[in-house]
């Protein structure tokens, strides 16, 4: 299955990208994790209001294209198979933020759940993402 949200920032992509970027910090600016670190290409996070821990690996990151692929490692959500892609392209009114992703999980009618918890947290972050872009040009 697939999920894709996008947002456009009204800001360089350079200045989004400093921000959504940064693999490690991701806790920064999306509301969903509350904590998250990186060793290697290993990125651990924890998720708010005690929903569990996960780790992802980052398996590209290309800091000219303004884009990097992640896949799920392990965690609380049932998923067989998860690789996202989060990019910063250019956009006339600024920077567009294209987040997705396509994952497996148990079955068809669980997909469907996932899917839709998946594409709230994206849009929560980019939510985040746009405040904290905000943040730093003020």
């Amino acid at each position: 299955m697939q999920v894709s949200e996008t947002r456009v920032i009204a800001a360089e992509p350079e200045a989004v990208w400093a921000i959504g970027g940064d693999t490690a910090k991701v806790a920064d600016w999306i509301p969903a994790i509350a904590e998250s670190w990186q060793r290697e290409d290993l990125r651990h996070i924890i998720f708010v209001d005690g929903g569990g821990e996960a780790t992802e690996r980052i398996v590209e990151h290309d800091g000219k294209q303004r884009r990097y692929v992640y896949e799920y490692v392990s965690g609380p959500l049932p998923l067989r198979s998860y690789r996202s892609t989060f990019a910063v392209v250019e956009h006339p009114e600024g920077a567009e933020v294209v987040w997705s992703a396509e994952f497996e999980g148990p079955s068809a009618e669980e997909d469907t759940a996932l899917a839709q918890t998946i594409t709230e947290i994206y849009r929560g972050a980019l939510d985040g993402l746009t405040k904290s872009v905000a943040a730093q040009q003020h």
